[in-house]
């Protein structure tokens, strides 16, 4: 097994940027360190990447730092496969990609992460964020110092980034509501929308979506409550069952995230003697069985590992200058019922 960046910071009990500087000859580090990592690396058999060392020198590039707001959430198991798939393919990359987590989407702690991860010496970025000032502006400073940042699965539009990578939200929506008005066509609709976060802009522009093209179809419908379950399975089926409570004529569900909805399928049983039509958003295991077992009658998917895959390869082209700047890339938008789960 190859001896890694990772292990020869563990091993010198220094940070991995510290390390690729050091065997980098950068200035930063002191001689002595210098001397004692490299002693070290010979000692372990570490092999440089000469390939990498090359494009780390072209563009200043020694890792990447990536964060998500994974922990507790099935939905980016397969982003994070696509991540780790597209790391094979491209080998010859040259740069270690370091992986922060949380669980989610505070903005300061997203903050306190990009942080972390520029001390630790990274100077390209991926970030799945909120719409928040808070990140806009530290896109700005992080592109202002020469270090890129791909925005994945959640876009902030007119902010620095370098590009988008993930679904379009808005263009889900209104596929929902196409769904729910050709499969009621001659009674009126009372609909309940649940979403992860109103400040989440995936989640939003999905509602958005949603309300424009159900409008553009009917007059007989009513939004009756538009609820946030914070991504959390326990949160989304205590406040769903407190809407299915106060309203119980609620006939048609909409559920604009994926995270969460073990919860909003709990509610749903748990109220079993009202019959409701429900769509529901992003294929993960809890989706797949609520599917199979006729408590969600349709799933709109957004190829997670495709988008995973894709923001390495868009990372990998940049840096050794294949095109032009990176263009956004949109995932399809698939349909999927229960026939494609049996």
């Amino acid at each position: 097994m190859s001896v890694t960046l990772k292990d020869l910071a563990k091993a010198s009990g220094v940070s991995i940027g510290t390390v690729s500087r050091a065997l980098n000859d950068k200035d930063e580090v002191s001689a002595k360190t210098s001397e004692r990592i490299r002693q070290l690396a010979q000692e372990l058999g570490y092999i440089p990447n000469r390939a990498g060392r090359a494009l780390s020198s072209q563009k200043s590039i020694s890792y990447v730092g990536i964060v998500l707001p994974s922990i507790n959430s099935p939905f980016f198991d397969d982003i994070k496969k696509g991540i780790n798939q597209a790391l094979r393919e491209f080998k010859d990359l040259g740069i270690d990609v370091i992986l922060k987590e949380q669980e989610g989407w505070s903005a300061e702690t997203q903050l306190q992460s990009l942080s972390e991860l520029e001390e630790m010496g990274c100077k390209f970025f991926v970030l799945c964020s909120v719409d928040s000032k808070l990140i806009r502006d530290k896109i700005a400073e992080l592109t202002e110092k020469g270090f890129p940042v791909i925005l994945l699965n959640n876009d902030l539009p007119n902010s620095n980034r370098l590009c988008f990578v993930g679904p379009d939200y808005r263009k889900s929506g209104r596929v929902a509501a196409a769904i729910v008005d050709k499969c009621h066509p001659n009674i009126n609709i009372k609909v309940l929308i649940v979403v992860g976060a109103k400040s989440h802009l995936g989640h939003k522009c999905r509602m958005e979506g949603f309300l424009e093209e159900i409008k553009s179809r009917r007059d007989n419908y009513e939004i009756v409550d538009i609820i946030e379950g914070n991504d959390q399975d326990i949160i989304t089926q205590q406040v769903t069952m407190q809407a299915f409570l106060t309203h119980p004529e609620v006939n048609v569900v909409y559920m604009a995230t994926g995270s969460g909805v073990s919860g909003l399928g709990a509610a749903i049983i748990a109220d079993s003697k009202h019959k409701r039509f429900v769509v529901a958003c992003d294929e993960i295991y809890s989706t797949r069985e609520l599917v199979k077992n006729n408590i969600i009658d349709f799933v709109i998917c957004q190829s997670t590992e495709t988008q995973g895959y894709q923001v390495i390869k868009k990372m990998h082209d940049y840096i050794n200058k294949i095109g032009s700047t990176p263009r956004d890339y949109i995932v399809d938008t698939l349909i999927k019922v229960k026939s494609h789960f049996d």
